[in-house]
């Protein structure tokens, strides 16, 4: 039924688009939030990204997963956003804690509060640093909660190569906090990374 849909999609249906992306959508809203952060954010981002999909359907040629070409537009719709704006939200990022990027409970002082904070935002800014694959990687499954066969899926590779790219992932995340790398819209390059995330995906 989905090729059904899809078909209809492509030739201007917008009923045959709603029905194709009712499983969809609520994925698109999901990776904008992890991207981003905060409600405004990516609620903004996500629209963009349901245009560029809709748009772009008559170009969908089916030489991937439909479900890894949407992933793929909204994960560049977020990458575009955080390029422009060149600054990181500053929510939580619980799911992380887990793998080794436990930060202190500061309590009610402000000032370790604003610390805190600015770490969130640190480590979300370093996630925009790591190559397209690692990124999208680590995304899918440590914040996403997608397992590594259904990220393998979305994204065409196999489960060994997700975990690798996940393990390779956390270790640049600690070298880049570690190293205080600059981040996107901060100046100075001393301690800077040599491969800069473009937002492009590495061709693997």
């Amino acid at each position: 039924m989905r090729d059904t849909w899809l078909k209809q999609a492509q030739e201007g249906n917008p009923e045959a688009f709603e029905l194709l992306m009712v499983d969809l959508e609520p994925l698109v809203w999901r990776i904008c939030w992890h991207y981003l952060g905060n409600r405004e954010d990516a609620s903004d981002c996500g629209q963009d990204a349901m245009i560029k999909i809709w748009r772009g359907l008559p170009s969908f040629r089916q030489d991937c997963a439909f479900e890894s070409w949407v992933y793929r537009i909204a994960a560049n719709c977020c990458m575009d956003f955080l390029r422009k704006r060149k600054r990181a939200p500053v929510e939580s990022l619980e799911p992380l804690r887990e793998q080794g990027f436990d930060l202190p409970d500061p309590g009610p002082n402000t000032e370790e509060e604003t610390l805190r904070r600015e770490e969130h935002a640190r480590l979300r800014e370093a996630i925009t640093l790591l190559p397209p694959d690692q990124r999208d990687a680590l995304v899918l499954t440590q914040l996403e909660g997608r397992s590594y066969e259904d990220a393998a899926e979305i994204l065409e590779t196999t489960e060994g190569t997700i975990k690798s790219r996940v393990n390779r992932a956390r270790s640049k995340l600690k070298s880049l906090i570690a190293l205080e790398a600059p981040l996107p819209g901060q100046g100075g390059a001393k301690n800077a990374p040599g491969d800069h995330s473009t937002g492009r995906r590495d061709p693997s």
